[in-house]
């Protein structure tokens, strides 16, 4: 590895399964309980092999194909909480060491021996995280915290498997975005801001989310009054 390049190293590797889960009145079929793996796993453009991906309007795609965390935003909820929580019970395919990952940026690369990941957007909390969570409000505590993980596209397919090392690949663009986009989802920043986030390689989930939101607050042009 150069000099100077962030040492990434993959600490656990996690499939999920469908299974049924109450959230609120309703019965809701997810994938976000995952297994660790013990043997390397085969990932494709559209994720891990054998991976649930239950809601397809939602979640999964090439563009969210591997879910990323962190240990060190684990260790964050564990002080927050007084207690350790499982990985891969955020739903997350691959726990990490060595990201900050609130100083990610859209198109930052992960290289790792057999595989090549690219960011792609955060992970936006939604009622089955708090349903899964055994913590009264985490789903606002998820939100608030703004330690969401990142979503990644599959540039090089391949495997992972605990143990494997890399490092990462800063994007050319710029710098420290992937919060942006996460607070742009809540906040609605001005189009002109909007703009600047579509002009990344954001995922198309996200993107057709934007610029829906800059259509319907463009000014409309109006034709000049008669003399």
């Amino acid at each position: 590895m150069s000099k100077g390049k962030t040492l990434i190293t993959v600490l656990s590797v996690h499939v999920g399964a469908r299974q049924t889960i109450a959230v609120g009145q309703r019965s809701v079929t997810t994938g976000i309980f995952k297994a660790r793996m013990a043997d390397p796993v085969t990932v494709t453009h559209l994720g891990l092999d054998h991976d649930a991906v239950c809601d397809h309007r939602h979640h999964g795609g090439v563009d969210q194909a591997v879910y990323v965390y962190t240990e060190e935003d684990y260790a964050f909820w564990a002080r927050q909480y007084r207690r350790p929580f499982a990985p891969g019970g955020f739903g997350e395919n691959l726990v990490v060491r060595g990201l900050d990952a609130a100083a990610l940026a859209i198109g930052d690369r992960v290289h790792l021996s057999n595989l090549t990941l690219e960011v792609s957007a955060p992970r936006i909390p939604c009622g089955i995280l708090a349903a899964a969570i055994p913590e009264k409000g985490f789903g606002q505590a998820f939100q608030k915290a703004a330690r969401p993980g990142f979503y990644c596209r599959v540039i090089r397919p391949g495997s992972v498997a605990a143990g494997d090392e890399g490092w990462l690949e800063a994007y050319s663009g710029p710098a420290n975005t992937l919060l942006s986009v996460y607070q742009a989802n809540y906040q609605t920043p001005a189009p002109d801001q909007l703009l600047k986030l579509l002009a990344l390689p954001i995922d198309q989930r996200t993107r057709k989310k934007f610029e829906k939101e800059v259509a319907k607050r463009a000014k409309p042009i109006l034709s000049p009054r008669p003399q």
